[in-house]
């Protein structure tokens, strides 16, 4: 049954968003609050949908599943800034210039513009059940993979990547891989999949954070 893999996806991200905010208490670092704002958004994700078979369809359930893209189309972007702030904080050699730095706002800004089109402005709702899972789907905006959530993965696996050369802290590449892959075998009715990914991902980046951003 899927509800008991996503009464375990929401006890992760509630426990990791609770290590965010002791890593973000730690320094005060504003690229730790990004990532406490990112896992928050998850556990809100996985938990509506864990919840949509109880809740019911109708308007209620409706309204909190548009808060899930809501959350993906604000805050999955922002990755990109948790990244590089990384390597600024492990002393990567490309993330230290300003250029690069404006150059990655810049982008997370787009990023952020595509997504809040894709899940905010041409939001379409439709109900979908599989299995025990009942939720709302977007039928709305372009079709084919979220171009602002994988273009965010491959940032974030080059960024990882360049962490692990210069430092040999592997984990944000492994996450950023996993998620990768993940995101491209949970399409349709294997979402549970690109859950899993983001399970992984956040593990690899709180552990990062922990590493050099506290």
């Amino acid at each position: 049954m899927l509800a008991a893999f996503y009464i375990v996806f929401v006890a992760v991200f509630v426990y990791l968003t609770w290590q965010s905010v002791g890593i973000y208490q730690g320094k005060r670092s504003s690229y730790a609050l990004l990532l406490l704002i990112v896992l928050a958004g998850l556990a809100y994700d996985v938990l509506i949908i864990l919840l949509g078979r109880f809740i019911g369809e109708g308007d209620l359930l409706k309204a909190l599943n548009a808060g899930r893209f809501i959350v993906h189309g604000f805050a999955t972007p922002i990755m990109t800034i948790f990244g590089f702030g990384v390597l600024r904080h492990a002393g990567v050699k490309w993330a230290q210039s300003r250029t690069t730095h404006i150059v990655v706002c810049v982008f997370t800004t787009l990023l952020i513009a595509l997504g809040v089109y894709e899940d905010v402005l041409t939001l379409d709702l439709q109900t979908k059940t599989v299995m025990d899972i009942l939720r709302y789907t977007n039928e709305g905006g372009i079709k084919g993979p979220p171009i602002p959530a994988m273009l965010t993965i491959v940032f974030l696996i080059v960024a990882g990547i360049s962490l692990w050369r210069k430092t040999g802290w592997w984990w944000l590449a492994a996450g950023a891989i996993f998620m990768f892959i993940a995101a491209g075998a949970g399409m349709g009715d294997m979402f549970y999949i690109g859950n899993l990914g983001e399970v992984v991902l956040g593990i690899g980046n709180v552990l990062t954070a922990r590493k050099f951003l506290s």
